[in-house]
């Protein structure tokens, strides 16, 4: 008798889940007792709450970097003449130079320890922070420790490609001015970012934050560009680098001797930091 209350309990319970079940499907809506049977597959979101998120995404949507697809027409700047030094530079002067920056510091570094070897300088060492911002540059303080440990007397900063489509230009402003008093007071060339199209504030807000003649924008330059379509190709680097040793030594804050080198490919003999903004942010 006992099995059999259970059979028919069992049996009871399938066959009202399976009731549940099939009404999930049906469109139709019902009462029991003025209360609406819940639906146990009802979607709670309604479709015109769904539409606005999806169009809150589009608004988001960072886009991404259009490089032209025939190249071949494109003008490309050259390696300048250089320039003679002013002659206000002394020739025995010998700079211990830093480079500090983020991916485009890492292409740069050989070519300016090319520059710097056959001008009489010691490139000492380079940070190439990868996928860094201002941010990172501005709240951490271990830009301030590699200088207090390598002792340089002039610093180059090249950071900002991965800024390029920013639009805050006050935040990159305030960003780019903390960042400036970490190197205390050292005689520098801020370099700015090369881009392919896009370049909103981030220039214009390092100028800003920089001293007077001692910001060099590159946004105007066409550098022949690596396979990733972002970054320059050695020939590019070359140019870019052609051109700002002729502003140090014609116009900049702090003039320099950089004249072009007899020959590329000196021994690095500096020491090279590599970070990570995704591994290691900094603060």
């Amino acid at each position: 008798m006992k099995r059999f209350y259970l059979f028919w309990a069992a049996l009871g319970f399938i066959l009202a889940c399976s009731a549940l079940y099939l009404y999930s499907y049906i469109p139709s809506t019902y009462l029991i007792a003025d209360q609406e049977i819940k639906k146990l597959f009802e979607i709670e979101t309604p479709v015109e709450q769904v539409s606005q998120i999806i169009e809150v995404a589009k608004i988001d949507t960072i886009p991404t970097y259009v490089v032209p697809k025939d190249t071949a027409k494109m003008v490309y700047s050259d390696i300048p003449e250089p320039v003679l030094p002013d002659s206000s530079l002394n020739d025995s002067t010998r700079h211990r130079v830093i480079l500090i920056g983020d991916s485009e510091a890492g292409g740069l570094k050989n070519v300016l320890n090319d520059y710097c070897q056959s001008n009489g300088h010691k490139l000492v060492a380079t940070v190439e922070w990868a996928s860094a911002t201002t941010l990172n540059f501005a709240k951490s303080d271990t830009i301030s420790k590699i200088i207090k440990r390598y002792r340089p007397t002039f610093v180059f900063v090249l950071f900002g490609l991965n800024e390029v489509l920013a639009k805050d230009y006050l935040t990159r402003k305030a960003l780019a001015k903390s960042f400036h008093k970490r190197l205390n007071g050292l005689p520098y060339a801020w370099i700015g970012p090369t881009n392919w199209g896009y370049d909103y504030v981030v220039s214009d807000a390092f100028q800003a934050a920089a001293d007077s003649a001692a910001f060099f924008s590159s946004k105007n330059l066409v550098l022949p560009k690596a396979t990733d379509g972002r970054h320059p190709s050695l020939p590019g680097y070359r140019i870019w680098m052609g051109n700002v040793a002729n502003w140090l030594q014609e116009s900049s804050r702090w003039k320099m001797r950089m004249m072009p080198p007899g020959r590329f490919g000196y021994p690095k003999k500096y020491k090279a930091i590599v970070l990570n903004a995704a591994d290691y942010r900094g603060y």
